[in-house]
């Protein structure tokens, strides 16, 4: 199983990039990538979950919707079972999480309310740059 995890700031990284989703994030964060075409492996979530993740990868670069404008997509009213799912995901950006948000703010996220605001400013950011 592979997971994304970020470093605090100031602190290093001890690995060299060896992969292209390290190489392909690199590039998201320049703001030259706003789409990531890994193949990303969920089989060790419920059915429920992969259709909530795979839903979430289709939230274009720089957009928002809620947990449940996802979950009318996906044919549910169960918003709160989407956010759970959201917090399941194995590897945040690639599967944009951070674009699920709360109908009156910003809602969760698994690394951190802080690291989802700076996606987001980033993206918006970014797209004005494009």
């Amino acid at each position: 199983m592979h997971s994304l995890s970020f470093i605090p700031k100031g602190k290093q990284l001890k690995e060299k990039k060896t992969n292209d989703a390290a190489f392909a994030l690199e590039n998201y964060f320049n703001g030259t990538l706003t789409d990531f075409s890994s193949d990303v492996d969920l089989s060790h979530l419920s059915a429920f979950e992969q259709k909530v993740l795979n839903s979430t990868r289709k939230i274009k670069y720089g957009k928002t919707i809620t947990y449940s404008e996802l979950a009318k997509k996906l044919g549910s009213r169960a918003y709160r079972a989407v956010g759970n799912a959201l917090g399941k995901n194995p590897i945040p950006i690639i599967i944009p999480c951070h674009r699920v948000v709360a109908k009156n703010g910003i809602g969760g996220y698994s690394q951190g309310l802080d690291i989802k605001t700076r996606l987001l400013e980033l993206e918006k950011r970014n797209l004005n740059n494009l």
